[in-house]
């Protein structure tokens, strides 16, 4: 039955996921106040190498995703 589940970590944090959701739906799972400085510009959201992801960007399982205040 895990099948429709996925585990991503944030900041490593493990967040349990329906399969399908995006970047937002982690951060918000994790702490609403992630999303809402990511959503302002205030945090960039980088993957495990380093690169930037969006809001909007698909997760696999296993995926790490790590906040960082943002260089802008």
């Amino acid at each position: 039955m895990s099948d429709d589940k996925m585990t991503v970590y944030v900041n490593g944090s493990e967040v349990r996921l329906h399969r399908g959701m995006k970047v937002k739906h982690a951060l918000i799972a994790c702490d609403q106040s992630l999303y809402d400085a990511a959503e302002a510009g205030d945090l960039a959201v980088r993957d495990a190498g380093g690169f930037n992801v969006g809001l909007e960007g698909s997760l696999r399982d296993g995926a790490k995703l790590f906040t960082a205040k943002s260089d802008e």
